[in-house]
């Protein structure tokens, strides 16, 4: 008997084009491979669910097979200078533990949060709703948008870089104007598959993860003779303790930057679809491969622990016939991960009530962060960089502030959702959107468990870098610990057991009433049940506005 999550709901048969049939995927009208999707924030309609769980493994994958999640891994091995060491470093075993611990704490958050957009069919931000209320959501749609953003810039610069010493090996020389015009082709090619929709995003993630991966393990196997796998930690006592706990927080961060994004992609998924099989394969698909990929990164740079430039020492030591191949992967990692920065952004933009269509929102976005991208490589002045180093020094305090501005808001904030969704309503559709007026309030309990959560990594802040202080500000909690960073894990753990006190003290039927008025603030649109009772006018209405 085939599982539930395996078969596609009755009245849903996908409709395939010439190009989908080419890829070997299957999507429906609505939702297809290189065709705009038609879809914004409304609920998805039960006759257009398609896919089955085990599909979300590859999307997630496709978003960490990057040279991201690479120099993350290595930053790893310098915590103990974030935590205060004047020297030292962590050895191999010790870095890889602390990516495994980070990866999979962070992935324990992101499975379950993935489930709400099976039930619901709503995009993240606005599942949100039912939790933070209607403008609530506002916050945290502000926050994501900011960072979908943030991360767009930073994967352009990377990925254009890579363009410059690609072209660097033809003799081309490296200068701003070239370096300008290849942050310019990563940013067009980002924002082209995310303008297509959920269904495109789909089909480049899967076929990119299984490409980027095998290209992971040849890059371990060429260059497995010149890995030092006896580098060792040399710090000891509580350093040594703080070091692992901020290594394993840089990976925990990375993860948890993807949390906001979680239900954008498994939201088409039949309804029926088992929660546990989302939560599974969204978990492991996100964590495992970035555990892989950090501790491979880790493993790379103890070819030459001396210099600070990752992509440098890789492209050195790998063979000549692997130079190329390589930075053709860092780039095309990093266009695949704008994929999903674009196509979110854009989701969070019409979450902020802004009045455009789901492709036009999504290309504003774009070009918004291309401005930002720009202004990054104009700052930079890629002209003096003749290295990847001189260019991470520019901006390296910038990427350590947003892993930490991610660390810092998000665990927080999917612990409400989580405590919501699985422990107080157990799992129920009541989220979904009902008929309804749309109400602009704010859901005091969500907002305030959040805040707390929010205030408790204050102090437990390990090292932040604020523009109006000379040295790094640490928290007093960080200090006493030695310098050791749980602000995420103790955000999320407040939260949680804030907001359940709060709200597992409404009364069951009082909870259930507030659920059903909630859901009506998610959109103002009928419920996927419902839509075939909904006027033509009224469905044509919501594909104006949102699609």
């Amino acid at each position: 008997m085939s599982n539930v999550s395996d078969v596609h709901t009755p009245g849903s048969e996908p409709v395939a084009s010439n190009a989908s049939s080419a890829f070997g995927v299957r999507g429906v009208a609505a939702d297809d491979f290189l065709k705009v999707e038609r879809r914004g924030l409304e609920p998805v309609p039960t006759a257009e669910r398609h896919g089955v769980a085990r599909e979300l493994s590859l999307v997630w994958a496709g978003a960490m097979a990057n040279y991201v999640s690479l120099l993350t891994g290595a930053l790893v091995i310098g915590a103990p200078l974030a935590v205060g060491a004047s020297t030292g470093q962590l050895g191999l075993v010790d870095s890889a533990i602390a990516i495994l611990v980070g990866a999979g704490l962070a992935a324990i958050l992101h499975g379950p949060i993935s489930a709400t957009g099976v039930r619901s069919g709503t995009p993240q931000m606005v599942f949100s709703r039912a939790v933070l209320g209607h403008r609530g959501a506002y916050i945290g749609a502000f926050f994501t948008f900011l960072m979908a953003v943030g991360w767009f810039a930073v994967d352009c610069v990377i990925g254009g870089w890579a363009v410059v010493q690609l072209l660097g090996l033809a003799g081309v020389p490296k200068s701003t104007p070239v370096a300008l015009s290849a942050i310019a082709l990563v940013l067009i090619l980002s924002i082209i598959v995310a303008i297509f929709g959920h269904q495109t995003v789909h089909v480049f993630e899967k076929y990119g993860a299984i490409v980027f991966m095998v290209f992971g393990a040849i890059l371990f196997i060429a260059l497995f003779p010149k890995i030092h796998w006896n580098l060792a930690t040399t710090v000891t006592g509580p350093t040594h303790l703080a070091a692992m706990i901020v290594g394993g927080s840089f990976i925990y961060a990375l993860v948890a930057s993807w949390i906001p994004f979680a239900s954008d992609y498994s939201r088409y998924l039949p309804a029926e679809t088992p929660a546990r099989r989302v939560a599974w394969w969204s978990g492991v698909g996100i964590g495992l491969p970035t555990a892989l990929l950090g501790i491979l990164g880790v493993a790379l740079y103890t070819i030459n622990p001396g210099n600070p430039d990752l992509l440098s020492v890789i492209t050195a030591a790998a063979p000549p016939w692997l130079t190329v191949p390589f930075l053709l992967f860092v780039v095309l990692g990093e266009i695949w991960a704008n994929y999903f920065d674009v196509y979110t952004a854009g989701l969070v933009a019409l979450a902020m009530d802004v009045g455009l269509r789901r492709w036009l929102a999504a290309l504003v976005c774009g070009l918004l962060g291309g401005i930002l991208v720009l202004g990054i490589g104009l700052a930079t002045q890629f002209s003096r960089a003749q290295t990847y180093a001189d260019l991470v020094n520019n901006f390296l305090g910038v990427y350590i502030n947003f892993l930490l501005l991610t660390y810092l808001w998000v665990p927080a904030w999917a612990a409400v959702l989580v405590v919501d969704y699985f422990l107080l309503r157990r799992g129920s559709d009541s989220h979904a959107p009902a008929p309804g007026k749309r109400r602009s309030g704010f859901a005091w309990r969500g907002l305030l468990a959040w805040a707390c959560g929010f205030a408790a990594t204050i102090p437990c802040i390990g090292s932040a870098y604020l523009p109006w202080l000379s040295q790094p500000w640490q928290g007093p909690i960080a200090h006493w610990l030695g310098g050791a960073d749980i602000s995420g894990i103790v955000g999320a753990v407040v939260s949680a057991l804030v907001y359940y006190a709060l709200a597992s003290g409404m009364p069951s039927q009082g909870r259930q009433a507030d659920a059903v008025l909630r859901g009506a603030d998610l959109t103002g649109f009928r419920t996927p049940a419902s839509d075939s009772a909904a006027s033509p006018g009224d469905q044509a209405a919501g594909n104006t506005r949102l699609s």
